[in-house]
């Protein structure tokens, strides 16, 4: 039916996108390759859609729109869901470890990280601006450095090339929203871990969740779905989350080079 626009055509936007129009069903614009990248993609933005579908059924127009904040939660919860998914059809100790490591580098590292350090990158740029000052593109490539050798210290050696990154991001000119891939994927982390702990109840708590649209402040509606994000309890849960999935993936290389 169209829902989904998936040939890689020429020419066509890379990336992955999704709009629900209030009242109509959910539209998603990728370019589909048939490799695993592509289903996480897909199931990301199935995840916005699914998000706004609740919302809709649960809201009027008015507040059918949810913060910034919690956007991207219910997406990358689906990229969990995944994840787990894989990992639990397959007694392939390579392809639990396919998993995982996916996870890492594209569920994590790209929505945990690099967004993270591009929201710190404008926040530094926004503070200048702010301040009545002005820049070219040798202050933006050291504003970028300097960002990633804060965050990395010694554990990564940064180059002047790391610096050009602010480049390749086109998002800087459109208004991008960095910050709330972090802030989304921390409550999706410990709602998806709920829903291990508890089964139902965690699940029908995230689906009031994400039929709250624009009903509650961001720390009221996470409160929904079980996370309190006015603590750190949150953030260090993800961290060790993170750290106890990297232990399962060094695990399962030592097993598979017996």
């Amino acid at each position: 039916e169209r829902w989904v626009d998936f040939p890689a055509n020429a020419g066509k936007e890379s990336g992955g996108f999704e709009t629900t129009p209030y009242g109509l069903h959910p539209y998603i614009l990728m370019s589909w390759t048939g490799v695993l990248p592509d289903v996480y993609t897909l199931i990301h933005e199935l995840g916005h859609a699914g998000n706004f579908i609740k919302i809709n059924e649960n809201n009027s127009i008015l507040t059918s729109e949810p913060s910034l904040y919690l956007i991207e939660s219910p997406s990358t919860f689906n990229e969990l869901l995944l994840t787990h998914s894989l990992e639990q059809k397959s007694d392939d100790p390579r392809m639990k470890r396919f998993a995982y490591t996916t996870m890492l580098t594209n569920t994590y590292f790209h929505n945990f990280i690099t967004h993270l350090l591009e929201a710190a990158f404008q926040r530094e740029v926004y503070t200048l601006v702010e301040n009545g000052q002005t820049f070219d593109g040798d202050k933006l490539t050291q504003i970028k450095m300097d960002v990633q050798k804060r965050f990395w210290g010694d554990a990564v050696d940064i180059d002047y090339n790391a610096g050009l990154t602010w480049m390749r991001q086109s998002h800087y000119y459109m208004g991008l929203y960095s910050y709330t891939y972090s802030a989304g994927l921390t409550i999706a982390t410990q709602a998806y871990l709920k829903v291990l702990e508890e089964g139902q109840p965690a699940v029908d708590r995230w689906l009031e969740y994400i039929s709250l649209g624009d009903q509650k402040a961001p720390m009221d509606a996470a409160k929904v779905a079980g996370v309190d994000v006015t603590t750190a309890e949150p953030l260090h849960n993800t961290i060790k989350f993170l750290n106890d999935t990297v232990d399962k993936v060094i695990a399962l290389t030592e097993e598979l080079n017996k």
